[in-house]
């Protein structure tokens, strides 16, 4: 499948602050833990070698137990850490990054960046999947750590935050009585027929969402003499 790279993705690439490398366990207190959510963007293609230390990170948020309706959180953004307090939401299960075998976690996943990415390969609705396709085209990246589940997902430029499709593949593991399995999924290609589930109004898009598409503008020029037309006097 050949590879598309916007223009705005190139500039949102370029807006990234380069760091030389940033690891999780700055972030870490003696408290338990809700959720850990960290996310990056690669340069050059290629899959973090280890997600949770690594010079693409360029954000990180720590979430720990504090009262009934807020979570004291520790979030890296902009080259730095801050603090802060944020709603909180659903019921989440408290506990301790120590419960996870994270070595084991990061030697699973190593494994399938070396052994198991490069040699992915098949045909799908949009186009066709050639070997190493999935190991030099990651666009960015993202991975969470709750108290049963650690989930890695990379997403490649096909889609480019256009809005129109998704393209990824996970790695997941979960934990047990003291027991983590592992396992890579499949690659993932959908398509939408209008904005994906979950895309929020445009006045709440961050800026990572901001660049309007051409469609867009015209259609925004086009609200104001639409408005005069309905609501002007009648003939």
């Amino acid at each position: 499948m050949g590879v598309r790279f916007p223009i705005f993705v190139f500039a949102l690439l370029l807006s990234v602050p380069l760091v030389k490398g940033v690891s999780v366990w700055e972030g870490f207190i003696d408290k338990p833990v809700y959720y850990v959510n960290i996310e990056g963007y690669s340069l050059t293609g290629v899959p973090p070698w280890n997600p949770f230390n690594d010079s693409s990170i360029t954000w990180i948020n720590i979430g720990y137990k504090y009262n009934e309706t807020h979570t004291f959180n520790r979030y890296y953004e902009g080259g730095r850490w801050k603090e802060g307090f944020f709603s909180k939401h659903g019921n989440p299960k408290p506990f301790n990054l120590s419960d996870w075998n994270l070595s084991m976690v990061l030697e699973e996943y190593r494994w399938g960046v070396e052994n198991y990415l490069p040699n992915i390969s098949g045909k799908f609705a949009a186009g066709e999947w050639k070997k190493g396709y999935w190991n030099s085209t990651i666009e960015r990246w993202n991975a969470v750590i709750t108290s049963n589940q650690v989930k890695i997902t990379l997403n490649t430029f096909a889609c480019g935050g256009s809005g129109e499709c998704d393209e990824y593949i996970t790695f997941e593991c979960w934990r047990s009585d003291g027991n983590v399995t592992c396992q890579w999924g499949k690659p993932v290609f959908k398509t939408y027929p209008g904005p994906p589930i979950g895309t929020p109004p445009q006045s709440t898009i961050t800026w990572k969402n901001t660049i309007c598409s051409p469609g867009l503008l015209i259609w925004l020029t086009l609200i104001p003499a639409l408005l005069i037309g309905k609501n002007g006097p009648e003939e």
